[in-house]
């Protein structure tokens, strides 16, 4: 695939023909000028060379395809993207839907794999959906790095901050411990479609029967909620009517927690009732800091957008991904790798005592 010189060299060219010819239309500054000539040309030299060690002198040409824009979630997971797009100087296509919607993410991945990319990176709102256009893009040779879908097969690596079913497990514990241990609890995810999120759920669910026999999962097990703080919130408030002696909702996408700590609290069942998923800090300060929220679980999404980004250079550059590879990260400094799956070790848990230590 035809690959773009990287722009500083150009640069360093052009500033090179613009010094001869200062030189040549005045000799009484000539030395001024030869001074300012090696200055520049020595700053570009070093600026070609960091360009080089990044990306072995070859830009390639990258987009990223988050679940949605517009979104607090994702718009931190761009600004990471921004952040390794300057500090690496290459630039980053970012476009994404605008509802979770699988077909208009397939399409602008269809779009972006037509205009002839050199590397995918994307989080899937319907894996299953995305295997064929994920397939024909690595026919051309296109790299394809993923997130939240490790069950997906026409992909090179999907970067993962945790394994799935240790976080699911860690949220169940959560829970159970702010629910004493006992009581009716569902689940809750942004859509079924979404691979990470029930594979959380189920790890969740599997937790807690071999854990908390005393605590029942309800008839109708797990709902969605659209990936909405709004009817994450609606639906709290019709469980609670529907099943009286709810007492926990074990929710996994961002905007769960946040949603369903507006309605617990709404019902002044602050105490009584309790939710947990993974959430922005944030988002969720508030309810932590009044007891609403006991703890929300949490990786940096940014850091991991910022992650697949630097694993899909290191494969450009024909870099290998082994165990104990280290991505440059720290939590992903050690990872495991099972067949095309990276897991890194950075799971966080977010509380009353240390949200303040958190900026998104």
């Amino acid at each position: 695939m035809k690959k773009v010189i990287a722009m500083l060299l150009v640069s360093a060219m052009t500033i090179s023909l613009v010094a001869c010819g200062s030189s040549s239309s005045s000799s009484s500054s000539s030395s001024t000028t030869e001074e300012t000539e090696d200055t520049e040309e020595a700053e570009a030299a070093e600026e070609t060379e960091a360009a080089e060690t990044t990306t072995d002198g070859d830009v390639p040409t990258i987009a990223f395809v988050p679940k949605v824009i517009g979104q607090a979630w994702w718009d931190y997971v761009q600004s990471g993207v921004e952040e390794w797009a300057e500090t690496n100087g290459i630039d980053v296509i970012y476009q994404g839907p605008t509802s979770t919607s699988a077909e208009e993410q397939v399409q602008i991945m269809t779009d972006l794999v037509n205009q002839g990319i050199d590397v995918l990176c994307f989080s899937p709102n319907d894996p299953d959906a995305c295997e064929e256009i994920c397939a024909q893009a690595r026919e051309q040779g296109i790299i394809v790095i993923t997130t939240e879908a490790s069950g997906m097969t026409n992909v090179d690596y999907d970067i993962e901050a945790f394994d799935e079913a240790g976080f699911g497990a860690f949220l169940m514990d959560e829970l159970a411990a702010q629910m004493g241990e006992e009581g009716e609890y569902i689940t809750m995810v942004g859509s079924l479609t979404m691979e990470s999120q029930n594979n959380w759920a189920d790890a969740a669910v599997a937790r807690q029967q071999e854990a908390y026999p005393n605590m029942t999962l309800v008839e109708d097990e797990r709902v969605e909620n659209g990936s909405d703080a709004e009817k994450a919130y609606e639906l709290t408030k019709e469980l609670k009517s529907k099943y009286p002696d709810l007492k926990g909702i074990l929710g996994t996408g961002s905007f769960d927690a946040p949603g369903c700590a507006r309605a617990i609290e709404e019902m002044g069942l602050t105490g009584e009732m309790f939710a947990i998923s993974c959430a922005l800090p944030s988002e969720t300060a508030d309810y932590l800091k009044n007891g609403t929220l006991g703890s929300v679980g949490l990786w940096d999404p940014a850091l991991s957008a910022q992650v697949m980004l630097s694993t899909a250079v290191m494969l450009y550059n024909g870099e290998t991904i082994d165990t104990g590879s280290d991505l440059g990260y720290d939590g992903y400094d050690n990872v495991t790798v099972d067949g095309t799956v990276v897991y890194g070790d950075a799971s966080l848990a977010i509380t009353a005592d240390n949200v303040d230590d958190f900026d998104f």
